[in-house]
């Protein structure tokens, strides 16, 4: 497959490399310094799936017009969706199908809202990584494999979309395809949406989460929210309840990455934006159409914009004065 990678960071970088070293035709897109150390170098690539070196990759640091894709991969943060999707609809000249491969909820509505809805593909992606250094990326953590499927109401053959599985999956990358992506990119969201405002805000680790009651308190009035909203919008969950999805959490997902903190704190601490609006944010954007309370989660949304707010105001304050 021809394959092109929009928003080539931690995480475009690895699905490119992994399926360009597969033998498909990948061009990535990204920011400036990153292409130009993988055009000199190749892409090296780290971690617990093995040390490659990947030197067949195309990079642009904008975009042409481009014609004869079979994919684009979508890896922006969510806030950059609709620019970028709109940049992808001016200059790709084929009906190519969009697999957005993001963080929360909202991204594949804003692409089928450009594109529609025949060509937006959704992705649950649950591995993480981080750039080392320009041209190098580390897969850092592996909790299940890629899902990937059309949104609801959409019309992509389901052939096309098990080829895309596939092909993710032959190149090293453990993937599946399914016909109800939402319910997968829910999950994530619960657990996003339970862990990342509030050890972002007390600037905590998500173990710290589970030594106090309050915070626990505060994590099950955010899950019994999400739920309800879900339930509005026709999603089946794969939980019966908020209190299942809750022991489940508590007991086996929270204690294996106890000492991790959240990369929204670390985009806070850089005076970088948040995804915020696209995880709790978007929870009480739903609530609000099915007019559900959110009180909470809209409450933790809030926060952690004043929180981002003050940093980049904090950045921009400390430049003047270097000037």
């Amino acid at each position: 497959m021809k394959i092109l990678v929009m928003g080539a960071g931690s995480i475009g970088s690895v699905f490119g490399g992994f399926l360009a070293e597969g033998g498909h035709e990948v061009t990535l897109v990204g920011r400036p310094w990153h292409m130009e150390a993988i055009q000199a170098k190749g892409l090296h690539i780290s971690g617990i799936w093995g040390d490659h070196t990947v030197t067949n990759l195309r990079t642009l640091s904008s975009l042409p017009d481009e014609g004869g894709l079979d994919l684009v991969l979508l890896t922006v943060k969510s806030y950059q969706t609709r620019e970028s999707v709109s940049e992808l609809d001016r200059h790709i000249l084929d009906p190519v199908p969009i697999l957005s491969l993001q963080n929360g909820l909202g991204n594949l509505e804003t692409i089928a809202e450009i594109v529609g809805p025949d060509r937006t593909l959704g992705g649950r992606v649950i591995f993480g990584a981080e750039i080392r250094n320009p041209g190098e990326v580390a897969v850092t953590v592996y909790a299940d494999r890629v899902v990937v499927g059309p949104m609801r109401g959409s019309r992509f053959p389901a052939r096309k979309t098990e080829e895309i599985a596939a092909a993710v999956d032959g190149a090293g990358i453990p993937c599946m395809a399914t016909r109800e992506i939402e319910r997968y990119i829910w999950g994530k969201v619960l657990y996003n949406a339970a862990l990342n405002a509030p050890a972002s805000i007390l600037e905590i680790n998500y173990g710290k989460l589970l030594e106090n009651e309050s915070t626990k308190a505060l994590m099950r009035e955010i899950i019994v929210e999400a739920f309800a909203v879900a339930n509005a919008d026709h999603i089946t969950l794969d939980w019966p309840s908020p209190e299942a999805y809750l022991e489940i959490l508590f007991d086996r997902l929270i204690p294996p990455t106890a000492s991790h903190f959240p990369s929204m704190l670390q985009d806070i601490r850089h005076g970088k934006k948040t995804e915020i609006d696209a995880i709790n944010g978007a929870i009480a954007r739903l609530g609000q159409k099915h007019a559900i309370p959110t009180p909470v989660n809209e409450t933790l949304s809030g926060l952690v914009r004043f929180k981002e707010s003050g940093r980049r105001n904090f950045f921009r304050e400390s430049k003047k004065q270097n000037q």
